[in-house]
């Protein structure tokens, strides 16, 4: 293990990416969350989302998962199955908004967006594929 990671406290790596997916999402959320007919504007994205009931429980599942990677980048060890519902989490978006653009329902500026989720979906499973749980 590196930098204390055994014993529970986050080492540098864990808490540059941990922490950098909850500012991601946080960010994100924030912005659905307050400002969604903006940021469809900005981006065109067409159509715009009309139904603020769906983009507000789409934003605070977002913020929750920025949360909960707060609270990885804080104490990996502990938190580590919140790295998995991360990974299902963001594969599932993904997956999704992939299929949203390829049937033409979205474009290509919302699929950058959500390609962050795929490098971070891909980061931490790294993450934990570099650090297997031990038996104590």
């Amino acid at each position: 293990m590196m930098d204390g990671a055994m014993n529970g406290v986050a080492d540098g790596h864990a808490r540059a990416l941990f922490s950098s997916a909850a500012l991601f999402n946080f960010s994100a959320g924030i912005t659905f969350l307050v400002g969604m007919p903006w940021f469809a504007a900005l981006i065109g994205m067409q159509p715009v989302p009309a139904d603020p009931l769906f983009w507000h429980f789409g934003a605070v599942l977002v913020l929750a998962f920025g949360w909960g990677y707060w609270r990885v980048s804080r104490d990996p060890v502990a938190n580590r199955p919140i790295i998995h519902m991360g990974i299902v989490g963001k594969s599932l978006v993904v997956l999704a908004g992939y299929t949203d653009w390829a049937l033409g329902n979205t474009n290509w500026p919302f699929v950058l967006l959500i390609s962050g989720d795929a490098v971070y979906a891909l980061l931490f499973a790294h993450y934990l594929r570099q650090r297997p749980v031990r038996a104590a």
